[in-house]
């Protein structure tokens, strides 16, 4: 009898899992909104100059000839990831992510592409598709482990029905 009940929550929490039944929480939106902030974060540098705001940054910055914009940068780039991992211990949406891998593509397109090459008419374009594509990946990824655990479940359920 015990078995038989305990079997069952197993099946229920299993089928949770994999139907990722998950209710609206204040807790995913505040993960959400904290992933969406750590891919703005990077643009932290344009949006001081747009509105002409700085700041003392520490000597040894201005010694190595490291300009403001650079130190927000950089800065930016240093708490970027960790706002980002806050944001999925809080079991972030998954949609939110799209923004910060928009935006760490297209620094990478500006870090590897030549300015005098880049066409900005294009460039977002590039971005855009670069990003549906990194998403593909991720979710056949995501299909695939959730397939592999599927089966590993009926493998598992035709060993209990056999005993």
């Amino acid at each position: 009898m015990t078995y038989q009940i305990f079997k069952d929550q197993v099946l229920v929490t299993v089928d949770r899992i994999l139907n990722n039944e998950s209710k609206f929480t204040a807790t995913r939106v505040l993960g959400s909104i904290a992933i969406i902030f750590s891919g703005l974060v990077l643009y932290l540098d344009k949006i001081m100059a747009i509105f002409n705001y700085q700041f003392i940054i520490p000597e040894k910055f201005l010694l190595a000839k490291i300009d403001f914009q650079t130190f927000i940068w950089l800065m930016s780039q240093t708490i970027s990831p960790l706002i980002l991992i806050a944001g999925a211990l809080l079991r972030s949406y998954s949609v939110a992510y799209l923004i910060p891998i928009y935006c760490y593509i297209l620094q990478l397109f500006f870090l590897l592409k030549d300015y005098k090459i880049i066409d900005d008419g294009y460039l977002y374009w590039y971005t855009f598709s670069t990003t549906i594509l990194v998403i593909f990946v991720i979710q056949t990824i995501k299909f695939l482990q959730v397939y592999n655990i599927k089966r590993q479940i009926k493998i598992a359920k035709k060993k209990l029905l056999q005993e």
